[in-house]
């Protein structure tokens, strides 16, 4: 057994090891593994590899992702992640948007035949794997199949909505 200060040098050149090694590697991965940066056109804003518009002239929602589509592989957009959300939460929120509704990318295109919401895509055909609605719209009276994100929850949350309904949306495509 070693002595009480033998043990505390050893600890401490350990941790100035940890601490030399991680830096390294910090530096080393900053240069090789960093995201690409990518060009977005004017009034669009950069997240993660994609670029998002917003767009006030409302439109229904197919009317919406025609628009969308104008644009390289361009979508309504699909959010795959909290973060994205709040990305996107944060992006209509300084275009100044005052409508209630938001068209975003999932629709379902079953009309609500299969059960438990489980129509439900993105229009990109991104997967649908992350889910954040404002409330199920299976069990809903006044049933939408176009997707929108709400005022009321900070443009956070999803709901379904009239997919004939003039809205402004986002725009989700390749940089």
């Amino acid at each position: 057994m070693l002595p009480s200060t033998a043990l505390r040098g050893t600890a401490w050149v350990l941790l100035s090891c940890l601490m030399v090694l991680s830096q390294v590697q910090g530096e080393d991965s900053k240069g090789k593994n960093a995201a690409p940066r990518i060009s977005c056109p004017k009034g669009s804003n950069a997240y993660g590899s994609h670029c998002y518009a917003v767009f006030r002239t409302a439109k229904s929602w197919f009317e919406a992702d025609l628009a969308c589509q104008k644009r390289p592989q361009g979508h309504l957009a699909s959010v795959l992640s909290g973060a994205e959300g709040s990305f996107l939460s944060s992006l209509i929120k300084s275009n100044g948007i005052s409508s209630t509704y938001v068209w975003i990318g999932l629709h379902d295109p079953t009309l609500g035949l299969e059960p438990n919401a489980g129509g439900w895509t993105w229009s990109s055909t991104d997967v649908l794997d992350y889910f954040n609605w404002e409330r199920n719209p299976s069990i809903s009276s006044d049933r939408g199949y176009c997707g929108t994100v709400t005022r009321n929850s900070g443009f956070l949350r999803w709901r379904d909505y009239n997919c004939d309904a003039q809205l402004p949306y986002v725009c989700k495509f390749d940089g």
